[in-house]
């Protein structure tokens, strides 16, 4: 039986169950600083569940209902269908921070003073990641360095609970361009990554081999200049495309709140001074098997999407008094901007028996996704009705829900096997006639790194990275795939012993000819699946035609021997897909990759 933590709440008593984390959990949430120094893993829960429904009174919640939903998310959480952002957990009830994981910084950076320094560092030590765009400045090379020293220092006082993790863009117009997508290749900016926001136009000139003009009216060779940036992510990853004029045209309020950037991921679109709070589902928590017969719990999927985007909801109510600039309550009151991202997807195609590449597992996940982003967006209609709209419902001309036709252009055109046509418009037509949305954005695809730790599954929509886990051992769902496929075998056990000692040794399961090529094709890592796969998932799910509101942190994965001219393909072939971001990264380009692959 499980025992049960009581915790008083005010007047309200939460009564809930006992957090018991794996191992590899534990160590993420101690290591990483997400539970305070001392603090046990009964106040952490208690902590973190306090603090999100901290807020339910001042909307009116009775008491009951509040205890109701607040057990029901500790539930979801100690049975590991979803975990909130790293940040959120981190901040919740500590320090008076917060709960947003990423920003936009706002404020002019042409001097280098301490009130800057001030400003920068208040939202860095609320454990925020930070998008920085470089273009409106003559020398974006010295502020990058600038910044990236200060991250230095900073990091040093050992103040910190997370990596101070930033995003520095530049536009292909300006004249320092090249320079500023060779800064890796010469500097040492651990604390950056860097992109060059990319438009349409310059991609179709450099496709033609035709010239295209600088701000400063120099005119240089597209394709040159392309080539030139292939090199560099080719040499350690660095730069990165962004397609913030495509992120901007999937934003419903972008008359309002145009973006000025991205998190350090390029998960989403910022504008100026704007936050972002995160939560994610565990897919692969929702496959359900009866030994026949593989299928997804849309029921629980459902729920459990309407619990999140109103624990979420209530993470940027609490961090409203919180931030460190007006200006970002400002914003976060105009459009109390959410993002709900997924991990496990990997192991859930494996469940089903899809490789990552197969059009079955993109359809899947579009199915998927489509309607978590269906139903969070009807949850959000509903606090609305309960709590009030975002300010950004009032403005009807800058607004393309209510002036417009966003939701029917951009899901209702191209509807999936669990959201259909109808289903969108239906919705649409609520929201015009009643004004009613709490939140402009309710999903996005960012990296869920530690989060996925917590729940002990792979990171967002990425296949497996490796056959093995960070512990040296098999992956868990691929020894369970294994033994599924070699159910009915009378030397199944000999057969599952043989194959993972093999793939042991091979660091890989596809030189094993016992295994049908299925499953092997089903067991590729990373590496072993091709550019064009991690594109097309990419485009399936987040890009133009997507079933997301934002984008996806999505890097492509390539051997050590591909060559500068397939990066530069896979660079196009983004273009071409209808991607709003994209990174590569070559297996031991940089020195201190993080993982393995």
């Amino acid at each position: 039986m499980n025992t049960c933590l009581s915790i008083n709440h005010g007047e309200k008593g939460f009564d809930l169950p006992t957090y018991r984390p794996s191992q590899r959990a534990w160590e993420v949430l101690k290591a990483g600083g997400i539970m305070a120094e001392g603090e046990t893993l009964s106040g952490f829960f208690e902590r973190v569940i306090s603090a999100l429904f901290s807020v339910e009174q001042q909307f009116g919640t009775p008491a009951a209902e509040t205890k109701r939903v607040a057990e029901a998310f500790a539930g979801l959480m100690v049975e590991n269908y979803v975990m909130p952002g790293t940040p959120l957990l981190t901040n919740a009830g500590r320090n008076e921070a917060a709960l947003s994981s990423c920003v936009v910084l706002p404020f002019e950076l042409r001097a280098y003073d301490a009130e800057s320094e001030r400003t920068i560092c208040a939202y860095y030590r609320q454990n925020m990641g930070a998008g920085f765009d470089f273009t409106p400045y003559k020398d974006p090379l010295a502020l990058l360095c600038w910044l990236n020293e200060l991250c230095v220092r900073e990091s040093a006082t050992g103040l910190y609970d997370r990596y101070i993790g930033n995003m520095g863009m530049l536009h292909i117009s300006h004249p320092c361009v090249a320079e500023f997508s060779a800064a890796k290749r010469w500097r040492n900016l651990k604390h950056f990554n860097i992109s060059i926001d990319v438009s349409e136009a310059f991609m179709q000139r450099a496709q033609q081999g035709e010239s295209f003009e600088l701000a400063n009216r120099q005119r240089i060779n597209a394709a040159e200049l392309l080539r030139h940036i292939a090199e560099h992510a080719w040499l350690n990853g660095d730069p990165g495309l962004l397609f913030l004029e495509r992120m901007n045209r999937d934003n419903p309020v972008s008359a309002l709140s145009s973006y000025a950037g991205t998190p350090p991921c390029a998960e989403m679109g910022l504008a100026g001074g704007e936050t972002c709070h995160f939560g994610y589902i565990n897919l692969s928590k929702l496959v359900r098997s009866n030994g026949e017969h593989v299928e997804l719990d849309y029921d629980m999927l459902g729920r459990v999407t309407i619990l999140l985007t109103r624990v979420l909801d209530n993470a940027v109510e609490y961090s409203l008094a919180r931030f460190p600039a007006d200006l970002s309550r400002d914003i976060a009151m105009q459009n109390r901007k959410i993002g709900i991202g997924v991990c496990g997807l990997a192991e859930m195609l494996l469940a089903f028996g899809l490789p990552y590449d197969a059009p079955e597992a993109r359809l899947l996940a579009r199915d998927v996704l489509s309607f978590i982003t269906f139903k969070s967006k009807w949850a959000s209609v509903e606090l609305a009705e309960q709590r009030g709209s975002c300010l950004a419902m009032q403005e009807r001309s800058l607004n393309r829900y209510l002036n417009g036709s966003h939701l029917e252009e951009k899901y209702g055109a191209r509807p999936t096997n669990t959201v259909t046509a109808a289903d969108w418009e239906e919705l649409a037509r609520r929201i015009r006639e009643t004004g009613h949305l709490r939140n402009i954005t309710t999903t996005a695809l960012p990296p869920t790194g530690r989060a996925a730790l917590l729940v002990d599954t792979t990171s967002a929509i990425e296949p497996f990275f490796s056959i093995f886990t960070q512990e040296n051992t098999l992956q868990p769902a691929m020894v369970a795939a294994l033994a599924r496929a070699l159910e009915g075998n009378p030397q199944q056990t000999e057969l599952l012993e043989q194959v993972c000692r093999e793939a042991s040794k091979a660091g890989s399961f596809q030189g094993i000819d016992v295994l049908p090529e299925r499953v092997r094709w089903c067991l590729r890592t990373a590496k072993e699946i091709e550019p064009q796969a991690h594109i097309q998932m990419v485009a399936d799910v987040a890009g133009l035609h997507g079933v997301t509101d934002e984008a996806a942190s999505k890097t492509v994965n390539l051997p050590h021997e591909t060559t500068i001219e397939d990066v530069e393909a896979v660079l196009f072939s983004a273009f071409e897909h209808g991607l709003k971001n994209i990174a590569v990264y070559r297996d031991g380009s940089y020195v201190g990759q993080p993982m393995t692959l």
